[in-house]
């Protein structure tokens, strides 16, 4: 009878280190887990960089050079500008995707698209594709080059060399 309590005791004991080994491996795998893996919304820590928020921006080298952007947490934004401020096409508002440059915290790359349509006729005239690299210049300013390149509605390019500007932009503020 002895035997059999200390032999049930044993098996006792052993489930329960097997148990507890059991979690200390599940326990250990997670904290590691946990410690190794970003959750889906720290997966891009720099998301909250100084680009996001509402800007006012000199478009050197553009048509109309005083444009509005806001740039979104997602990656996304909107630029505008006045819808007379080109006599010729409708292009006032583009909107486009950015990313931070994976070799430079401080620089942000991105593109936009306009639609425009001849002010006179109404008519489909051109897909404006804009190409930008901005380099934050403190929490409230950034400036760099772009590139802008018009398509005609059938795809074919308009300009043989893209048209180059600067874009300078401070920060919209309360």
């Amino acid at each position: 009878m002895k035997q059999e309590v200390s032999t049930q005791k044993r098996h006792t004991w052993r489930n329960l280190l097997g148990v507890l080994l059991a979690l200390l491996i599940v326990g250990g795998l997670g904290v590691w887990i946990g410690s190794h893996a970003m959750p889906a919304q720290a997966a891009t820590p720099q998301t909250n960089i100084s680009i996001i928020g509402s800007w006012l921006v000199q478009a050197k080298g553009a048509p109309f050079a005083q444009h509005v952007m806001v740039f979104s947490s997602d990656h996304t934004f909107l630029i505008d500008n006045p819808e007379a401020g080109d006599t010729h096409t409708s292009d006032s508002l583009g909107a486009g995707a950015w990313k931070l440059d994976p070799q430079h915290a401080d620089r942000v790359l991105g593109v936009f698209e306009e639609i425009n349509a001849d002010r006179s006729t109404g008519h489909y005239t051109s897909q404006l594709t804009v190409t930008f690299q901005l380099f934050m210049q403190g929490a409230n300013a950034f400036s760099g080059p772009a590139e802008a390149t018009y398509y005609n509605p059938d795809g074919t390019k308009q300009n043989d060399q893209p048209y180059p500007a600067t874009l300078t932009g401070v920060r919209i503020q309360p």
